[in-house]
């Protein structure tokens, strides 16, 4: 089974958008601030159960929401028909699970699937940022901001302010298992039904490898007081015996050092300490200490670089950017494969990335892409569906043609368009495309404007052009000129240029 598609429904900046998901890897390409990294954040807030907050609220749809409130207030329209109109948050999930075996065990899968028709082959889970205060808690907490002595007075700005303050408490996630072919027909379903069946990891753009000793989520501290916390059970196969072995050590010397610790601070202090107390009548003073030292391997474990036989180390910030960040990518996934294994295999994870290139170079990033999804086969036995976003030529270069979905920015809202989706309907085209989309034309995808030009003496030519065009004050009538945007050129050499599947 996998999730075939994703629906998001005002969210931010997006409006109504389907985003179409590659069984193996998904590449979100699109220039800035086009909703790649919020498409995830609203499925990062779906799966852990996390209320929508008034900021996630489009900004196209919060006059309505005013409006509908106000209508409310002033007793034009009900309560049921506050609910009925509000525009929703809302994303959907599509799971297809036609190749798994009719008789199989679905697993996590199973407590969506509400329709007993075993033709039916796809799942479909809808959650929903519904009112969920009732008609009389939501009068009480603006009634005041509406009526003035009794008398119908709005103050605009408190209302505002009331509704950003209070929109966790207005609203809240509702979950739904949908009858694909009767959408109305829906079962209320629990949040850990849905975290466990899409096991869900994220890695942001900013990562810090925590090679300080300083403790958090993302550290290299954080991965070892893991293996020291873990049961035996739960321990990775591959690395068991050797954490068991260094836990028998650590215990063993937590046991020697507490002892000895003991024995001669108890005798430092009543050697120290005088004016008749304690005597030999009275309760003698000791101490106990609390040192642990799997307390200091977990908190004080920092990565370094060895060099050859000799044994000399480095510390790991004499080492590249580039390197680092490869590396931390790498704990992680490895945390993330071991939790995934947890699940068993009746399960669907969702792995994010954001921004992989962050610091490297371009064969890097060329070998990161091209190597992720065997890296991933390797250390995780449960198959995972991966979501990139990248603002990197290099990468959408790599990448097969078919799993790039290119986001793009228009007035009713971003949109995802899918690439494989065009190479279907356009076979005979494919191998020109794909001979077409050389590393330097995969600007287009990060581009806000492209000017195609015919040829290399174009190319050079017309950057001076539109440098002197911009100093003669040509583009003063324009909001913003051209040598203020993200153009690309592209050379077309006399072939018609495939600028369709963008548009």
């Amino acid at each position: 089974m996998q999730l075939s598609k994703i629906k998001i429904k005002n969210y931010r900046l997006i409006v109504d958008a389907e985003l179409d998901v590659d069984k193996k890897t998904t590449l979100i390409v699109g220039r800035n601030n086009t909703a790649k990294t919020s498409c995830m954040d609203c499925i990062g807030n779906v799966l852990n159960g996390r209320d929508f907050s008034y900021d996630d609220y489009p900004l196209e749809k919060r006059e309505e929401l005013h409006r509908l409130l106000t209508q409310f207030m002033a007793k034009e329209i009900t309560y049921t028909e506050l609910c009925e109109k509000l525009a929703l948050i809302s994303i959907e999930f599509e799971v297809d699970y036609s190749l798994d075996d009719p008789d199989a065990n679905l697993g996590a899968l199973s407590p969506f699937i509400i329709d007993v028709d075993v033709d039916t082959t796809t799942a479909l889970i809808r959650a929903e940022c519904k009112l969920k205060i009732d008609e009389k808690s939501l009068w009480n907490l603006f009634e005041s901001s509406f009526y003035r002595n009794g008398t119908y007075s709005p103050d605009n700005e408190e209302v505002h302010n009331r509704l950003v303050d209070n929109f966790r408490k207005l609203f809240g996630l509702i979950l739904y298992a949908v009858n694909p072919k009767n959408v109305e027909d829906r079962q209320i379903k629990a949040t850990k039904e849905l975290s466990d069946l899409f096991p869900f990891y994220s890695i942001p753009a900013e990562r810090t490898l925590g090679e300080d000793g300083v403790q958090n989520n993302n550290s290299l501290s954080a991965l070892i007081t893991s293996f020291f916390d873990m049961s035996e059970d739960d321990l990775d196969p591959r690395v068991s015996e050797e954490v068991k072995t260094l836990r028998k050590i650590v215990e063993d010397a937590n046991k020697d050092v507490q002892k000895r610790s003991d024995a001669i601070l108890s005798s430092v202090v009543n050697s120290s300490i005088g004016f008749g107390y304690p005597n030999g009548e009275e309760l003698q003073l000791g101490v106990t200490t609390q040192l642990r030292i799997d307390d200091q391997i977990k908190n004080q474990t920092k990565l370094s670089y060895t060099f050859g036989l000799s044994g000399e180390s480095l510390p790991s910030t004499h080492n590249g950017l580039g390197y680092k960040n490869l590396i931390k990518m790498e704990f992680l996934l490895a945390a993330f494969a071991r939790d995934v294994e947890k699940h068993g295999t009746a399960c669907i994870p969702l792995l994010f990335i954001e921004e992989p290139e962050s610091h490297m170079h371009p064969q890097m990033q060329h070998a990161f892409a091209d190597y992720l999804e065997k890296f991933l086969g390797k250390i995780s036995s449960v198959h995972i569906q991966t979501f990139l976003t990248s603002h990197s030529a290099h990468i959408a270069n790599t990448m097969d043609f078919s799993k790039i979905r290119y986001a793009q920015k228009t007035k009713s809202g971003v949109i995802y368009k899918n690439l494989h989706s065009f190479a279907e309907k356009n076979p005979a085209n494919m191998d020109f495309i794909k001979k077409y989309l050389t590393l330097s034309r995969c600007d287009l995808f990060f581009a806000d404007k492209i000017i195609f030009v015919e040829g290399a003496s174009e190319r050079l030519l017309l950057p001076d052009v539109i440098t002197k065009c911009d100093k003669a004050g040509l583009f003063a009538s324009r909001k913003y000129n051209l040598p203020a945007q993200y153009y690309a050129l592209i050379e077309i050499g006399g072939h018609m240029p495939i600028n369709s599947f963008l548009l």
